[in-house]
């Protein structure tokens, strides 16, 4: 039997006077060591104040709970706060599911829909079916909502405008330097975006991770948040523009999509509870067939050839003078693997989060599957991935300044990953 947490906190979702605080400010570890697959510096995982504990069987009681937890939310004048309200449910239900294919969100959905419909001319439940047919995240829920409010007499919902009816402002992106992460900022607003008060959706979308979204939020004050990404110190580095609704559109559909598909992939305390609206605002964005990536007029060059020319280059000089070829080959050929997986179209983009990546989570399982070959000594391995980066960073034309940052970054995670872990007796305390 499942078990899940039902529950919000007291301050709500949508308090006013938010600013992008965990999207758009970062703490002091570097940037680099944010979301990076299921490492030690991975998010935290989605996390939910328990309110009451529930059974996700479709009983008359369990909905009952639910309805009554909603009904000061559904017989308020904020729409905005109750589709927050009913996504955080929704969340709940996604993150208990460890398949997230959508077959436990339709159950636990149409199930809802169908109490709802049993409760007569209560506003409450008509105003739930009105909110579920807008952000839903299983189509078939929301047509079986739309269905069961189009068929029943429907009280007066108290809201101004249909939920769910946004009008599309404008969008910005933030991406850093190396290419690792992209924050996504859209502006969204009932009615005219002159006259009615805005709301912001960002999504951080973390390209090691396959270009899966990690993060959510909603703000408030969207000029703020705006201001936040084009100039806060954190952003620095970061290249900011305004882009089109299309494509913004195009690429957090792409990224939710991922978070889904890839089911390890760490997310930010606040992604459940926010899932569904972000979801919603996704599908209020216009259709584009814009590339999400600028695809080179041929080919991408064969791994083959790249390791040639890589290999070649370090027999002409002597920065691995003192590696053997076979290890420089073996590690070239993990580094390479790797690349692959991450964007086959560049195999040559090299950056810190990267080199991470590769450290932690990458390499360990390589070594283990290439123990024919026998493992490359850790001073070696260093060697060849400092190498690596300073060789592929100029073969993919990285600006000078950048190139500087990217040796930095990589010596520290290479002193962190030559040291050796500390044990119990160095971390005891010495005797008096």
């Amino acid at each position: 039997m499942r078990r899940v947490i039902l529950g919000w906190g007291g301050g709500g979702a949508y308090p006013r006077g938010v600013v992008a605080r965990s999207l758009l400010t970062r703490s002091h570890t570097p940037r680099w060591h944010v979301g990076v697959f299921r490492g030690r510096h991975g998010a935290p995982q989605a996390v939910q104040e328990p309110l009451f504990d529930i059974d996700l069987r479709p009983e008359r009681r369990y909905y009952r709970q639910i309805l009554q937890a909603l009904t000061a939310v559904m017989l308020g004048g904020d729409q905005l706060q109750a589709e927050i309200a009913v996504s955080r449910v929704l969340g709940v239900i996604w993150s208990s599911d460890p398949a997230r294919d959508g077959s436990v969100e339709e159950v636990f959905g149409r199930g809802l829909i169908e109490h709802a419909k049993q409760q007569g001319g209560q506003v409450v439940a008509a105003n739930l079916l009105r909110v579920l047919a807008a952000v839903a995240t299983v189509r078939e829920v929301r047509e079986a909502a739309q269905e069961a409010s189009a068929v029943r007499s429907a009280p007066p919902s108290g809201w101004g405008l249909a939920v769910g009816a946004v009008t599309v402002g404008r969008c910005w992106v933030a991406e850093d330097a190396f290419g690792d992460h992209a924050t996504v900022l859209c502006e969204f607003s009932y009615g005219a975006a002159s006259a009615s008060p805005r709301h912001g959706l960002v999504v951080h979308v973390d390209r090691i991770a396959q270009g899966a979204a990690v993060d959510v939020m909603l703000v408030d004050d969207v000029d703020a948040a705006e201001l936040e990404l084009r100039l806060g110190a954190e952003h620095a580095s970061d290249e900011f523009r305004r882009v089109e609704p299309g494509w913004a559109g195009a690429l957090l559909e792409q990224a939710l999509a991922r978070t889904d598909l890839l089911r390890d992939t760490p997310v930010g305390p606040g992604y459940a509870a926010l899932r569904a609206v972000a979801m919603a605002r996704v599908r209020a964005l216009p259709s584009s067939h814009v590339a999400l990536t600028n695809d080179p007029a041929s080919a991408p060059r064969p791994r083959e050839a790249i390791a040639a020319e890589f290999l070649h280059t370090v027999e002409l000089s002597a920065t691995l003078s003192s590696v053997p070829l076979a290890s420089v080959a073996q590690v070239t050929g993990m580094l390479l693997d790797f690349a692959v997986r991450i964007d086959p179209r560049d195999l040559l983009r090299i950056s810190p989060g990267r080199v991470e990546a590769f450290l932690l989570d990458w390499l360990p399982a390589a070594s283990r599957a290439s123990a024919e070959s026998g493992p490359v000594p850790p001073e070696e391995v260093a060697a060849v991935v400092r190498a690596w980066a300073n060789w592929a960073a100029r073969q993919g034309g990285t600006p000078l300044l950048t190139r500087d940052a990217l040796a930095r970054a990589v010596d520290e995670l290479l002193a962190a990953y030559l040291a050796p872990e500390p044990t119990e007796f160095d971390a005891a305390p010495l005797p008096a």
